[in-house]
């Protein structure tokens, strides 16, 4: 992911942070932060309806008849065994967790902080791969407009962006200046099945 779209998905969920959270002023240093973790998990199953190896180019079609063409680029290493009729299945989870703290020394000193894992199928087998990638990052409210219903933050890069509050209540449980501790975690399975005997 992009840190363009993690602004996006940050900025759809923030101010939702403080939904549903405590008396209105802002934390105390003993108090327990205040917290909001969203997750979507998306599932997806296409039938493999034609293949290219020469071009590496997959058409893939969904239960409705959908279908979509991509390019797969040389990290699907095991494309040679994919076949007309497999079935690609995959499970995509993206999950948003805002805390509304001051940050600590070490996310200071790290800043926006990202971490890739990748697991991938042996030579040979089916093209299978777990992929995860989680970003941390710290944004500064700039800004509140109660009268708008809207907050205004700053990414790590300097970014401003101005969003609504789902809750106008929540715009007061937030100051300018406060930090917003954002982790983005975006999982993705995907396994390439042969047809089922029949």
């Amino acid at each position: 992911m992009t840190m363009q779209r993690l602004a996006i998905a940050l900025a759809a969920a923030l101010l939702a942070a403080c939904a549903g959270s405590g008396s209105g002023g802002p934390p105390s240093e003993a108090a327990e932060p205040l917290r909001r973790e969203d997750t979507q998990i998306v599932v997806v199953e296409a039938r493999v309806s034609a293949i290219d190896l020469d071009t590496r180019q997959v058409t893939i079609q969904d239960a409705s008849g959908g279908e979509a063409t991509f390019y797969a680029d040389e990290a699907v290493k095991n494309l040679p065994q994919v076949r007309v009729g497999d079935t690609l299945v995959g499970e995509l989870i993206q999950s948003v967790v805002l805390e509304l703290r001051a940050p600590t020394q070490e996310e200071l000193e790290a800043g926006t902080a990202v971490l890739d894992v990748v697991a991938t199928a042996a030579p040979g087998e089916k093209p299978a791969g777990h992929f995860v990638r989680q970003i941390r990052a710290l944004l500064t409210v700039q800004a509140i407009d109660k009268q708008a219903g809207t907050a205004t933050l700053i990414g790590p890069a300097g970014n401003a962006r101005t969003i609504p509050a789902r809750d106008p209540r929540n715009l007061d449980l937030v100051h300018v200046g406060d930090t917003i501790v954002a982790t983005y975690t975006e999982s993705l399975r995907l396994e390439v099945r042969a047809p089922a005997a029949e």
